[in-house]
């Protein structure tokens, strides 16, 4: 698990990409704090992510688990994926050698994240709260006021969820996000994974944009988890959503390689 920084300090993380003031601003509120980073604002409270979670995220957190406690530990075995389950998805790959790839190299870095519980999600959101945290406690007090004060990352309702078909981005934006597509597919070597490229059922997390809006994988991929327990949202390429409905939800149950997680960033203060 060498990548355990990656998320927070490269140009390409999940939040705090590149200059941390080039993030995207949750807007119309009193006072205007920046928005976690790969995430755009639902409103003056809530931002989301424009992917789903990818690989190489959850991967840091087993890396923060396994220095604190150890690999050996019940607090990182009950973190960990069901791979059993990625055999599902990466035909003629054995349980340990997908699990062997996912530590051992960025071959499925960006893949969504998947085989993961509910209460597995809801750990890996405080865990994410809490690291940023630390890391923004640590900037000046003036580059720490442009972020709120308490926030926390959760899974979002059904209607969060759905409000996505609200965010209309213009040209630049659009453009950005394209950007950090590229850069993060260019540094994670996506053109030499033989196992997401050319999958016929799972792809990487910037597989395709949906129109206007900018979301990647919004109707396929992996359906996402809602906090309501065992329901999804958006299709995955188990039960795809054709019709591209936004507010058409989808039942799941325990762990599974159709379901993934897309997180809400919420503004408490």
């Amino acid at each position: 698990m060498k990548a355990i920084a990656l998320w927070f300090f490269s140009l390409v993380p999940m939040f705090f990409a590149g200059d941390f003031k080039e993030c995207a601003p949750c807007n119309r509120q009193d006072t205007q704090y920046l928005c976690a980073s790969n995430t755009l604002p639902v409103n003056s409270r809530l931002c989301i992510d424009i992917t789903e979670v990818p690989a190489y995220v959850y991967k840091d957190y087993l890396a923060s688990l396994a220095q604190k406690h150890g690999r050996e530990s019940v607090e990182f075995k009950n973190a960990e994926p069901n791979y059993s389950l990625w055999a599902e998805v990466f035909e003629g790959h054995s349980e340990e050698d997908l699990k062997e790839k996912f530590i051992a190299s960025d071959e499925l870095a960006l893949m969504p994240i998947m085989g993961i519980s509910y209460e597995q999600a809801k750990n890996f959101a405080a865990w994410r709260t809490e690291t940023m945290h630390a890391y923004l406690n640590e900037m000046s007090k003036s580059d720490r006021a442009a972020f709120p004060k308490k926030f926390k990352f959760r899974l979002p309702t059904e209607n969060e969820w759905a409000r996505i078909r609200f965010l209309i981005q213009d040209k630049r934006m659009l453009k950005q996000l394209e950007k950090i597509a590229k850069t993060n597919e260019s540094s994670f070597k996506l053109s030499k994974s033989d196992l997401l490229k050319d999958n016929p059922k799972i792809k990487p997390v910037y597989f395709e944009a949906a129109e206007d809006i900018g979301f990647y994988n919004v109707f396929g991929n992996v359906a996402e988890m809602t906090s309501t327990e065992g329901v999804a949202m958006g299709g995955s390429w188990k039960v795809p959503n054709s019709t591209k409905a936004f507010a058409q939800s989808f039942s799941y149950e325990g762990a599974s390689a159709a379901v993934g997680i897309r997180m809400i960033f919420e503004i408490i203060e």
